[in-house]
């Protein structure tokens, strides 16, 4: 980007704001402002002072992606399904590594995800079994891209323009930073810009900005006070992070995750992602490292959150492109299989396993089937914990699901 364009689009989108009312600034300016503001938590806090939600209940979704192919198996462990252990001989996991699903013991959790495995325990925990999509295919690329639009068709591009967590902004709650994504925003802790010269440019600008003159017209006036209030926000900014309880370098995209929640910016949606799940060789060992890694920065959020006050407003939705392939492979790991399960954690969720519990008959075929639509369980977040209708982000030309979960996922 060139510095003179870079430097009219500070100009341009200041110049909106002090002209443009509350309302006016989403029609007009928000995309101008939002251009700059989307790599700067700062400005984008500002920008966010003039969006405006309508309806929902205001609460926070937080989307974490476990890209790769996450293993369910390895999650959520059969221990005692003689089929599980004659297919998996160097993978099966004992009862004493695990933490017992009460009423259900021929089920545990993991105890590499030790502070999941306590909030399942505490009631904080749904687990909905055996999620896909129809027709599945073992493809990265194309599952991740269903989930990510919301479609089975990827032939449409009109469904393909934007993510699902993107049409549900522009249609109910169309603020500029309503949904952030972890891996495209700039980090909060530096107001970086993710282009060096952009980021040059517009400090240039505002800094000229600033050194108006006391006195002169009221557009410089109005101007010099915009940039007092950015400095003030970022003070502010800087000491709600300075109090989280996480600490040091490995909190990962989940303390990202929690620096967007506290900039106070209007986001309802956040999307973070892990990578390393596709496992195909030494899959003990990996998950031995992603497993407790992702299970402490996750509980490190929560901390984060309920410093906030934001516990009881915040639900997050672990889910993978597909699950992997029942029997391991002689690596020994697994390959790319069909269905999975989405693990929904909360304060307002309704705790337990949901969908289709796994039986000898689904670990006598080569991946576990599909039983829940993964667009349903996005829908129950959508309705139950958004308070949108989920109905015209789904519900596309040529796009139908069966919508059953088998129980609520929210109290």
């Amino acid at each position: 980007m060139e510095r003179d364009a870079s430097e009219g689009t500070v100009m341009d989108g200041c110049k909106e704001w002090l002209r443009l009312n509350r309302r006016a600034f989403l029609k007009s300016g928000g995309a101008t402002m939002g251009a700059l503001a989307i790599g700067d938590a700062l400005l984008a806090r500002v920008a966010s002072t003039f969006a405006q939600s309508t309806g929902g209940t205001g609460n926070l979704l937080v989307l974490c992606e476990l890209a790769g192919g996450f293993d369910s198996l390895s999650f959520l462990i059969p221990h005692n399904n003689s089929v599980y252990l004659s297919k998996r001989p160097q993978l099966a996991m004992p009862a004493s590594e695990l933490t017992l699903v009460p009423g259900n013991t021929d089920y545990g959790i993991n105890n590499q995800f030790s502070f999941i495995a306590s909030q399942f325990l505490a009631g904080n925990v749904a687990v909905v079994q055996q999620v896909a999509y129809p027709d599945g295919n073992g493809s990265h690329f194309e599952s991740q891209e269903i989930f990510k639009f919301g479609v089975r068709d990827l032939s449409s591009p009109s469904a393909t323009s934007a993510s699902w967590y993107e049409r549900l902004r522009r249609t109910y709650f169309n603020e500029p930073f309503g949904v952030l994504d972890t891996q495209t925003v700039g980090n909060p802790t530096q107001y970086g810009y993710p282009d060096n010269t952009y980021r040059k440019a517009a400090q240039e600008a505002f800094g000229r900005l600033a050194a108006l003159k006391a006195g002169g017209s009221n557009a410089q006036k109005a101007v010099r006070d915009t940039y007092k209030r950015i400095d003030q926000l970022g003070a502010d900014l800087r000491a709600r992070t300075e109090g989280f309880t996480s600490t040091g370098a490995a909190r990962g995209e989940f303390y990202r995750a929690a620096q967007l929640a506290s900039a106070d910016l209007g986001t309802q949606i956040i999307k973070l992602r892990y990578g390393g799940f596709d496992t195909h060789a030494s899959q003990a060992d990996a998950n031995a490292t992603l497993f407790p890694r992702i299970d402490s920065e996750f509980q490190q959020f929560m901390d984060d959150i309920d410093a906030m006050g934001m516990r009881d407003r915040t639900t997050v939705v672990f889910y993978s492109e597909f699950g992997r392939r029942n029997g391991e492979n002689g690596s020994p790991g697994t390959d790319h299989g069909y269905g999975g399960h989405m693990i929904v954690v909360g304060n307002g969720v309704n705790g337990g396993l949901k969908g289709q519990a796994v039986t000898s008959a689904d670990l006598n075929q080569g991946s576990l089937p599909y039983y829940v639509d993964f667009r349903a369980v996005f829908s129950s977040c959508i309705r139950d914990w958004l308070g949108f209708n989920p109905d015209p982000i789904f519900k596309l030309e040529g796009e139908t699901f069966d919508e059953n979960i088998g129980s609520a996922l929210f109290s």
